[in-house]
């Protein structure tokens, strides 16, 4: 099969998919996309421009990887994670709030995370990668700003100029890049782009997944012996979430199987 093929084949696995899509894939033959540029309620995808912007901030040593975070009571939510079931006199390093909110995807350490390093840091870091269609406006978990009309937003094309910059060395450090996709590479939840795929090597899949009623996004590095294949696959509107979920496996199959 012709990447032109393949490339035909994943965006026809999102046509006539009720809502809104937002599809892009960098691969080293080229790029696949469908209404890149549109933003979508972002679910946990935001999560990546936090990592991005704590690692930042470790960078520019604004803060340290190892150092103890305390989490606010204000910050305890439920939804997706385990920091909000257990006792609250822990307290956590950096390290373990960012693994946490990637591979769990939880709530209350990303509220923690945003408090630490500022909204106004992660929108400004979004912008400085290219993200210009995207922005964070909320919290996890935080219904009375969603009931006024404040959610945050990505796009497919942000979602991968994100991801870069752990494949491509611009906003960070060499070893924080590394860090991250350490970290990517341990993701929890794997019900949409590796589920059909049976056997699917070890290190090879860096991601972080995202859901809310009506939405179902994937957006991850494939390491692939031409090079890294950077994909977002966004979806939302959905009448029902399987059909997203359908949408992103076989999708996420095809690109597998054509670079493996």
């Amino acid at each position: 099969m012709q990447f032109g093929q393949v490339k035909e084949k994943i965006l026809e696995c999102f046509h006539g998919l009720e809502g809104n899509q937002s599809i892009y894939v960098s691969t080293p033959d080229g790029e696949i996309a469908l209404h890149a540029d549109q933003p979508v309620s972002s679910a946990s995808i935001i999560k990546i421009a936090i990592l991005v912007e704590a690692l930042k901030q470790v960078d520019d040593e604004q803060l340290t990887i190892d150092q103890v975070v305390q989490i606010d009571n204000v910050n305890y939510v439920g939804g997706a994670g385990v920091i909000s079931h257990l006792s609250r006199d822990h307290h956590w390093k950096l390290a373990d709030l960012l693994k946490l909110m990637i591979i769990s995807s939880d709530n209350t350490a990303t509220n923690q995370l945003i408090d630490l390093v500022g909204e106004h840091n992660i929108n400004h870091t979004m912008k400085a990668a290219g993200a210009f269609h995207s922005k964070l406006m909320r919290r996890m978990m935080d219904r009375d700003a969603l009931k006024s009309g404040l959610d945050n937003m990505v796009s497919g094309k942000d979602t991968y100029l994100l991801l870069r910059e752990f494949v491509t060395q611009h906003l960070l450090s060499q070893s924080s890049m590394e860090w991250g996709v350490e970290v990517l590479l341990q993701q929890q939840f794997k019900d949409k782009f590796p589920s059909k795929i049976s056997s699917i090597k070890e290190n090879l899949l860096a991601h972080k997944t995202g859901e809310l009623i009506g939405v179902e996004h994937d957006a991850g590095i494939l390491f692939t012996s031409n090079g890294p294949v950077v994909y977002a696959f966004l979806t939302a509107g959905l009448l029902e979430n399987r059909y997203g979920r359908e949408a992103i496996a076989n999708a996420g199959r095809l690109l597998y199987d054509f670079y493996e």
